[in-house]
């Protein structure tokens, strides 16, 4: 049985080589976002808002979450590499976490897969 702080490892083989990824904590998270997050103001409404820099978010987190190879300069990966890693980092933390249906006759696992509510946010 696995616990709810045992973070997600992926292992993907590109070019010959095994990267070995981890899923950050919170706080890892939560730096990295702050370090991708500027204030820019909206040319409509004037006001100062949020504008978070995507790329630079998941080049951080791939710093912060690649095991091995320990990569310092991502600058000197391939651009399709490096393009596949972002992905591989954005399934890693945005994707939705999978769930488990309770053992027969165990009824202290409750099943907590989301009901089909017709929302329009609702994947197919």
């Amino acid at each position: 049985m696995s616990s709810v702080n045992e973070f997600t490892r992926v292992e993907k083989v590109y070019r010959g080589t095994t990267f070995v990824m981890e899923e950050a904590d919170v706080a890892t998270y939560d730096k990295c976002l702050k370090k991708a997050t500027k204030q820019v103001q909206d040319p409509v409404t004037g006001q100062d808002t949020d504008d978070v820099d995507e790329n630079l978010l998941l080049r951080l987190l791939l710093r912060e979450c690649m095991i091995e190879p320990k990569i310092t300069d991502l600058t000197t990966l391939g651009v399709r590499l490096m393009r596949q890693l972002e992905r591989d980092i954005r399934d890693l933390h945005f994707s939705v976490e999978p769930t488990t249906k309770p053992e027969k006759g165990d009824k202290s696992k409750k099943d907590d897969t989301p009901e089909d509510d017709d929302s329009p946010n609702d994947e197919p």
